[in-house]
């Protein structure tokens, strides 16, 4: 029988488990988990660009679950619902890898998936604390939605603008060394763990649903991806 030991050492090279053991969230509770549950579907036929369909819908359900449930234990659904959606995520690449099944369409499907539960995080988080009556109110409780929408804006747009110089500039050292995440400094690793949508993120979310913080989570998370965004233009223009 396939062990989930088995599947972590096919799966992961020693350069990505550098990568990876950055976002620590990640790498020692959600990869481990994600072996675990690779299992069964490595005896199955069922493709990764399937799982990354089904962990896509699920994300989807986790927005609307999240955005509009009317109490703490429904949205800590939506929240389970995004989980499960990381955990997708993990699967999906753990098959392709284990099958050694690579295809462009995959890559293009995972990036999708990734870019639209980092978008729906965001906005749940915004909606979620528009709903919350329990929640902090500071000026306008539209004021959490409005801020989720620019903080998502702001997020996508550094993800976005590298891959455009990493397709414009392929080969050059100093791209490489930017999407490199095994060098990233100390102040790097920090926002990576805050800001990853598989990482601590999630257990940031949790935190916010049972306190009623979506509000101050939307705030925080809006400043967060501004500077982010800044910083990341500066860099890429220098």
């Amino acid at each position: 029988m396939i062990s989930p030991k088995q599947i972590e050492e096919k799966t992961m090279s020693p350069d990505k488990r550098a990568e990876a053991k950055n976002s620590f969230f990640g790498f020692y509770v959600g990869r481990p988990i994600s072996y675990v549950l690779t299992v069964p579907f490595l005896y199955t036929n069922i493709s990764p660009n399937m799982v990354t369909i089904i962990s896509i819908l699920l994300a989807i359900a986790g927005y609307f679950i999240l955005s509009f449930g009317d109490d703490v234990e429904l949205r800590l659904l939506g929240l389970l619902m995004f989980f499960l959606w990381n955990m997708g995520d993990g699967i999906d690449g753990n098959i392709a890898r284990y099958k050694d099944l690579k295809s462009a369409n995959g890559d293009l499907l995972d990036t999708l998936g990734g870019y639209i539960a980092l978008s729906l995080i965001l906005l749940s988080m915004g909606n979620a604390a528009f709903m919350d009556s329990e929640g902090h109110v500071f000026f306008s409780r539209l004021v959490p939605i409005v801020l989720a929408g620019i903080g998502t804006s702001a997020a996508l747009i550094p993800r976005l603008l590298m891959h455009r110089k990493i397709a414009n500039e392929k080969g050059n050292s100093k791209i490489e060394f930017l999407k490199d995440k095994s060098q990233y400094s100390i102040a790097k690793i920090i926002m990576l763990n805050i800001c990853d949508p598989a990482g601590l993120q999630e257990v940031i979310m949790f935190i916010a649903i049972v306190f009623h913080l979506c509000t101050e989570f939307t705030i925080g998370y809006f400043v967060i991806n501004i500077v982010i965004l800044l910083y990341s233009i500066g860099s890429m223009m220098e």
